[in-house]
């Protein structure tokens, strides 16, 4: 089972005291938020999203700089090695901040101890879609013809070793089938053959897939959450339909290690306040994302049980980065 991680109470964080040395410190410089990821996706318009509140808040100028490579370690790396003094921060995710430290044998930081994490920004699932002409209406039918072609279906991924290629090799071994794992050099080529008709479905990020969801391109058989989806409720979990697998993206926001208390909690209380307000719920739930603001000591112990979850996900999928 995944950890938990608690969703706070959004509503009056404006009201949270921010601690005097803070409030004297931080922020009385530009502030830049490093996405890992590329312009345009889900990351990179939940940071943009919440750059703009948190610039509104402070009157101060929050930079978003967009540093992708090598799904996410190239931000990652930059901000691990950033002065720990509040004016550099990263939006990352499951992936350069838990998956890899067990796939890549030499990250160039320590996920457990180069970064000060302040709290899980929100969570998004993963949905499995098939082409429309597929015969598949159900995850059951999905499974059956898994199971009377061992090795003859397809799934594609935006990448080896992404969470969504985890997931469907998790998929794999709880529901006892082989379906093959076609790597993709990003999503978009995986959802064009899906919808093509060359591969019969993926696992893709709820925002990417909602568009080809809503206009009838795609079959959408499960979401990977513990909960449905509000953008998609109509939708059924992997564990409603029987198969024990649970695999959730969040994204979090990070600094360097070794950054002053007082900013870490100053950032927060801006952070929830940011959370809570009715332009930032509304965008978040544009795009599938479900805002969390979990605590800094919560986030911090959560990271480190996903990093520990899925190293033990990776050795029992055999899953490389081959």
């Amino acid at each position: 089972m995944p950890p938990v991680l608690h969703r706070r109470t959004l509503l009056g964080a404006a009201l949270l005291p921010l601690p005097a040395l803070a409030q004297e410190r931080w922020p009385s410089r530009p502030v830049r938020m490093v996405s890992s990821s590329p312009p345009a996706g889900a990351s990179d318009i939940l940071t943009r999203t919440i750059a703009n509140a948190l610039q509104e808040q402070t009157g101060q100028s929050f930079v978003v700089e967009n540093r992708a490579g090598a799904g996410g370690v190239v931000g990652s790396d930059f901000v691990a090695k950033a002065a720990p003094d509040g004016t550099t921060w990263l939006t990352t995710n499951v992936g350069p901040q838990a998956i890899f430290r067990e796939l890549h044998k030499n990250l160039p930081y320590d996920t457990r101890t180069d970064f000060r994490h302040v709290t899980i920004l929100g969570t998004l699932p993963l949905v499995l879609i098939v082409g429309r002409d597929q015969p598949f209406r159900s995850l059951a039918d999905y499974i059956a013809a898994a199971k009377a072609r061992p090795g003859a279906m397809n799934f594609g991924s935006g990448g080896n070793g992404t969470l969504h290629h985890l997931t469907g090799e998790l998929l794999n071994n709880t529901a006892e089938i082989r379906i093959t794992h076609v790597p993709y050099r990003g999503a978009q080529a995986a959802t064009a053959d899906v919808i093509g008709g060359r591969i019969e479905g993926m696992w893709d990020s709820l925002p990417s897939a909602a568009p080809h969801i809503r206009q009838g391109n795609v079959r959408a058989l499960a979401v990977s959450s513990e909960r449905r989806s509000p953008a998609f409720p109509e939708i059924p979990t992997l564990v409603e339909q029987g198969v024990a697998v649970t695999t959730t993206n969040w994204f979090g926001l990070a600094g360097p290690a070794r950054l002053p208390e007082e900013i870490v909690q100053a950032m927060y209380a801006q952070i929830r306040t940011a959370l809570a307000s009715p332009a930032v719920k509304e965008r978040f739930a544009s795009i599938g994302v479900e805002p969390v603001g979990s605590p800094p000591e919560e986030t911090q112990r959560y990271v480190l049980a996903e990093i520990e979850r899925y190293a033990a996900v990776v050795r029992a999928t055999g899953v490389t980065m081959d």
